[in-house]
């Protein structure tokens, strides 16, 4: 599945900051990530170049735009140019319109075998709108103040759909460039930066023997009133999760675990609903994650441990050339051009 190793991420730094130098030659300086000045950062002022031309006005006119439209928070690096949301934005958004949708259409039920029919709406940092039994906060239990894109499980991408009957459906994506994993558990650190009851012991996590035994009431996010578990226990293989060597979520898997969650959730009101990763097929620590935990390597591993929850993972370089053999009409000639550069040489 991956051309490139361990240092996948390494490789994409040295090209995101050789095309700045190419594309963005008029901004001068580095940006700042935990006080240090990187190279393949922009200064915080210029982070809107980081963003196919076509969608800035769209996503960030400050009366009209997407995020203000919405509440959406974007992430605090978007100013990096190895930023995944970004990346998730310039790669999608660009076909929130009728012939991007229906070509999006196509790919994605050949990706997934979902019944994919008609793409009604393409979402950033996904949060349900009409069902409030659907919010996170609600659904989760997930602390109050979160909003779309900080401080709660919010999809990178959704994809609400209708199928060939009819019927509602959705998909929440969640989009991955050179992360390394999915992330740690909050519950399992020790320490946490909101006010709240930290694990007094950690070394729980690592039996998932005591865990099953307990119909998972141990794990510390209860502590926290956090749902996923009562979402998600009746669906979980529970001799491939006792023959873990520690909880997954623990270790590298967390991002899943909650999205899963919520996908279980919506399962009230929408017919078809998966959970999904898009990533890129050359990172192969990603795929490999949660091999620490005893899984084997995504997508199969996460499959093996709900199997009966509909899962997916397709490529962002799949997606790529998918539009590069259907674009008959040269619709996306441009759009082709700059992500090609950047993402993909």
């Amino acid at each position: 599945m991956s051309h490139f190793n361990k240092e996948f991420k390494e490789i994409q730094r040295k090209n995101q900051i050789n095309w700045r130098k190419k594309y963005l030659p008029n901004i001068n300086g580095n940006g700042l990530q935990n006080g240090k000045s990187y190279p393949h950062i922009l200064p915080k002022e210029y982070k809107q170049f980081n963003f196919y031309l076509t969608i800035k006005e769209e996503l960030f006119h400050p009366v009209k735009g997407y995020l203000k439209k919405n509440n959406v928070k974007p992430h605090s690096g978007i100013h990096n140019l190895l930023s995944s949301w970004v990346a998730c934005a310039n790669i999608y958004w660009p076909f929130n319109n009728p012939e991007g949708k229906a070509l999006l259409a196509v790919f994605l039920r050949k990706e997934t075998s979902l019944d994919i029919q008609t793409i009604e709406h393409i979402d950033l940092e996904y949060e349900e709108q009409e069902y409030e039994d659907l919010k996170p906060g609600k659904l989760l239990g997930e602390d109050k103040g979160g909003m779309r894109g900080s401080g709660q499980t919010s999809p990178d991408l959704a994809i609400r759909f209708r199928t060939s009957k009819n019927e509602k459906g959705i998909l929440l994506i969640e989009s991955k460039f050179t992360e390394r994993s999915f992330y740690v558990c909050s519950g399992y650190s020790k320490q946490n930066k909101l006010v709240r009851t930290s694990n007094p012991d950690n070394k729980r996590c690592f039996n998932t023997k005591n865990i099953l035994a307990g119909d998972f009431k141990d794990c510390h996010l209860n502590t926290w009133g956090r749902k996923y578990w009562s979402l998600l226990k009746n669906d979980i293989d529970k001799q491939k999760y006792l023959s873990l060597k520690k909880c997954p979520m623990s270790t590298s898997c967390y991002q899943l675990f909650r999205q899963q969650a919520l996908a279980k959730g919506f399962e009230k009101h929408y017919k078809v609903v998966a959970s999904c990763v898009a990533t890129d097929a050359r990172n192969d620590i990603l795929i490999k994650c949660g091999n620490s935990a005893g899984l084997q390597p995504f997508p199969n591993g996460w499959k093996e441990l709900f199997p009966k929850l509909p899962f997916y993972w397709f490529t962002h370089n799949n997606w790529f050339e998918y539009v590069k053999y259907n674009n008959s009409k040269g619709l996306w000639d441009t759009w082709l051009e700059y992500v090609g550069n950047r993402y993909f040489k």
